[in-house]
């Protein structure tokens, strides 16, 4: 991993840790960015905030870098490369770029979809939500179980992936992670022998499904893939030795207040 260095009052903004995931956030959007700070070799400090109304998007992550509050990944990656001139996609040609662009999407509007679907919906679902409603007064806790629910329900409805019955959209994730484990074989990394950006999104969303404690048949398939829980504890212990051997800290996983949940604009 690249030397890190201080540059300025770089704050990274996520929602906190659970369901046994070992990293500072259980969400994958904080995960993916975090992991591409480290590989950018820039130092910064981990803030909790579950209320993602008050990042400048109103979803998770964001940062603060100076005077600037910055949300969405994908921008914000954007402007740290320009503004520290770190950039891990340097020399990649653009058959790479167009390969990284088309898994990009993959993993965070298709299968984040099945992601958010199994979390709260799929096997062990419920028991994530009340682990997560431990921090709301128990009064409000059928409340905001309701309205968290019936808002996801929608949201995934009108993207699409919602509106298909619960082992269709298993398939579907499944589907998803079989062609990643085809397309990464035994390369090392995502396009082959160095990490790149496209590995910190790929990271995100797999780091987030591999160490979900459960049986959830969606994060199970993702373990039972040998090549990508290689590739997932090669990231894990390059970018964050510091998680070998622990779980997530915390007393519980986090509900962000904005019912939007995992989701962002990127």
């Amino acid at each position: 991993m690249a030397a890190i260095e201080q540059r300025g009052d770089l704050e990274l903004w996520v929602v906190g840790p659970g369901w046994g995931i070992p990293f500072s956030s259980a969400a994958p959007f904080p995960l993916k960015l975090e992991t591409w700070l480290r590989m950018a070799g820039l130092r910064y400090a981990v803030k909790v905030e579950n209320d993602t109304r008050k990042g400048p998007k109103g979803k998770t992550p964001w940062i603060v870098d100076g005077d600037l509050r910055m949300g969405d990944s994908e921008l914000i990656i954007d402007h740290l490369r320009e503004k520290y001139g770190r950039d891990p996609d340097e020399g990649l040609s653009a058959r790479d770029r167009a390969i990284a662009t088309a898994w990009h999407r993959t993993f965070e509007e298709h299968y984040h979809q099945a992601f958010e679907h199994e979390l709260f919906f799929g096997v062990g679902g419920a028991a994530r939500l009340e682990e997560a409603l431990r921090g709301f007064p128990f009064v409000l806790r059928p409340l905001v179980r309701r309205m968290f629910l019936g808002q996801l329900a929608k949201q995934l409805h009108a993207r699409g992936l919602g509106r298909h019955d619960h082992s269709t959209i298993i398939a579907m994730g499944k589907a998803d992670l079989d062609a990643a484990s085809a397309y990464l074989g035994d390369k090392p990394y995502w396009l082959g022998d160095a990490p790149r950006t496209i590995d910190a999104c790929v990271f995100g969303f797999l780091g987030v499904s591999a160490y979900v404690e459960g049986d959830n048949p969606l994060f199970a398939h993702a373990r039972s893939l040998p090549n990508l829980m290689a590739y997932t504890e090669r990231m894990r212990a390059r970018f964050f030795p510091e998680t070998i051997g622990r779980d997530a800290g915390g007393p519980s996983a986090p509900v962000p207040a904005d019912p939007e949940l995992l989701e962002e604009a990127s």
